[in-house]
């Protein structure tokens, strides 16, 4: 089995994900791979544009550059919190978090994504949340699902 090359952890601030970073960091150093995180940062619905042929939502830009501002603080508080490396990319994207997160891997030559999902069961006795689902069905690499701490 060929060495991963380069990890990527999506990362949305959750109690899991200091579970995720640190099987990564794990996963990094035994492959001497690189790790990055990535968060996105999606696309909300506050204003509506008037008058157009086909109504859309957007957000202003003001808003959307405060948002990016305070995720580049929030992943640098996290990537201190748990002692990554300055090697360690910390990425933000914009848009669908699952078509962000898949743009990524294509893009950077992402060979493992560490993602999780919540522990909570659903109809059919497993639930996992939507982007991680359609990561796991539709990555071209490889995948570790992490299961959320029962109490976060």
């Amino acid at each position: 089995m060929k060495a991963y090359q380069h990890i990527l952890i999506p990362v949305d601030f959750s109690p899991v994900s200091a579970r995720l970073i640190n099987r990564g960091k794990e996963l990094a150093a035994q492959y001497q791979s690189h790790l990055s995180l990535l968060h996105v940062v999606q696309d909300l619905p506050l204003t509506a544009q008037a008058f157009g042929d086909v109504p859309s939502i957007t957000i202003e830009p003001e808003i959307q550059a405060k948002l990016v501002e305070d995720t580049q603080q929030q992943l640098a508080k996290l990537a201190k919190e748990q002692n990554l490396s300055t090697e360690t990319k910390l990425e933000i994207a914009e848009g669908l978090p699952y078509d962000s997160i898949m743009e990524y891997v294509e893009t950077n030559g992402i060979d493992l994504i560490i993602t999780g999902h919540s522990a909570r069961k659903g109809l059919l006795g497993f639930m996992m949340g939507s982007t991680a689902e359609s990561i796991v069905k539709h990555a071209k690499c490889d995948v570790l699902v992490m299961h959320a701490p029962k109490d976060a």
